[in-house]
């Protein structure tokens, strides 16, 4: 199933911006392939060479094309912090999804792209929103928390070929999930 409406080029509020990954974002996706936790608790394989990190920026682009999905660089003041991006399943919710660089973490930079990502769903009639994290992540269960998300429970499923349990978090994309006064992005 497609996104019922074009995904954007790039979204942007504030200093954050959202914008589609491009060929060049291969550095990223290498760079992020060899942050120890990312490969650990999501599906970016460890140690991307430039041949593999240029495959998964050519997949992205033709999942985008398909319309069915969008990963994004997010950036702030021109410093490329991770992706974050949108993914429509089959009979569900759309779900968001993020991998940062250390240099990115603790700037609540993450918890702006969900709300960034969640408040475009909403703005597209999209009425709820999921995102899953694997037990034990809890530095992005905090994110989905922040974000507005509630925990929807858990299921078995396998990681890297070892079993795992996978929570679910769900929101009401029309409720907005504002930070406290004056949260910003460092």
């Amino acid at each position: 199933m497609a996104f019922p409406v074009p995904l954007p080029d790039e979204l942007r509020r504030g200093s954050l911006l959202l914008r589609a990954l491009q060929d060049e974002d291969w550095h990223l996706e290498q760079d992020l392939s060899r942050v120890p936790d990312v490969p650990q608790w999501t599906y970016y394989q460890t140690d991307l060479d430039e041949a593999g990190a240029r495959r998964r920026i050519h997949r992205t682009k033709e999942h985008r094309r398909q319309g069915l999905g969008c990963r994004y660089a997010v950036v702030v003041d021109d410093a490329v912090l991770g992706t974050a991006g949108v993914v429509w399943v089959e009979g569900g919710e759309p779900e968001i999804f993020y991998a940062f660089k250390p240099s990115g973490r603790g700037r609540g930079a993450a918890t702006e792209a969900v709300r960034l990502l969640t408040q475009w769903l909403s703005d597209n009639g999209v009425p709820t929103v999921a995102l899953e994290t694997l037990a034990g992540n809890t530095a992005s269960e905090r994110v989905a928390q922040r974000a507005g998300f509630r925990h929807a429970g858990s299921r078995p499923d396998t990681h890297r070929d070892q079993p795992v349990h996978v929570n679910r978090w769900v929101r009401d994309a029309r409720e907005q999930a504002e930070g406290p006064p004056g949260t910003a992005i460092a």
